[in-house]
């Protein structure tokens, strides 16, 4: 497994790609996310209903929050805000949808690839 940063718009990600090969057999997305969590150290939550988890795209302190359960959100509307290094990093709603849950709260430390929150 690899580890780049990647900077889109102005703002950096931490990507990890793994590399397989012709004869690997490839996990279904659903499938890995579950590995995934399985094998971390800390539980990650799980939408309720079948919602998109998002994820923190770098660890850091929950500076403030925007959304809460039921808010309708419009893709690149700003959700939270997360401070790294005395910089204040937007993270912004993927696609339109409806909070259906939130998982962390102001003040929080959330680590890369934690859920942040649910989207339907």
């Amino acid at each position: 497994m690899k580890t780049y940063k990647v900077t889109v718009n102005d703002k950096e990600y931490i990507v990890k790609l793994e590399e397989v090969d012709a004869n690997t057999a490839v996990e279904q997305p659903e499938t890995a996310a579950v590995s995934a969590n399985q094998t971390s150290q800390h539980a990650a939550p799980v939408a309720s209903g079948n919602g998109e988890v998002v994820e923190a795209p770098l660890q850091g302190a929950i500076l403030k929050l925007f959304i809460q359960p039921g808010t309708e959100i419009k893709m690149g509307e700003t959700v939270l805000i997360i401070e790294a290094m005395k910089l204040e990093n937007e993270v912004v709603a993927p696609r339109d949808g409806v909070v259906q849950e939130v998982f962390v709260k102001e003040g929080q430390m959330v680590d890369a690839e934690d859920a942040l929150y649910s989207l339907v």
